[in-house]
């Protein structure tokens, strides 16, 4: 999650799969959303280990303050999507009765159960592609219904 939330390595550069660098050349909220999931797809394939950090003993019980920090980037990624998810709402692309913030806890689980799913079955399938293919089923339950 850091490389999405944070943004930026420790020069101030754009992290490979910082938000700058996956929202750049995307314009609409959907396109957005699609884009901040795909890059935190792939930092998980980049940094395997990753998934099985979040349940390490040291976060868990060890270290608070390293559980404060991984839940602050959690909930920082977590306000990029909602931002782009009111986006959506707001230009009709998106259901009203579905709060902005109850969608990206669903949009943030689906990549941390995927994640989990991934790393437990010995990573046997494409993480990014079935990431993506989940995406947009939950997208398309989430969209507006045409007249």
């Amino acid at each position: 999650m850091r490389g999405i939330a944070q943004g930026r390595n420790r020069r101030g550069r754009p992290r490979p799969g910082g938000p700058d660098r996956a929202l750049a050349g995307t314009d609409g909220p959907i396109d957005r959303v699609k884009a901040l999931m795909a890059a935190q797809l792939r930092q998980i394939v980049s940094t395997p280990a990753l998934p099985m950090l979040l349940f390490s003993r040291e976060l868990n019980v060890g270290n608070e303050d390293l559980r404060a920090a991984f839940r602050g980037l959690l909930m920082k990624f977590q306000g990029l999507i909602v931002a782009e998810l009111a986006r959506g709402q707001d230009a009709g692309f998106l259901r009203r009765e579905v709060a902005p913030e109850d969608a990206a806890v669903l949009l943030t689980s689906l990549v941390q159960g995927m994640a989990i799913r991934w790393s437990l079955g010995a990573r046997n399938f494409s993480l990014i592609g079935e990431g993506k293919r989940l995406l947009d089923v939950q997208l398309r339950l989430l969209a507006a219904k045409e007249d």
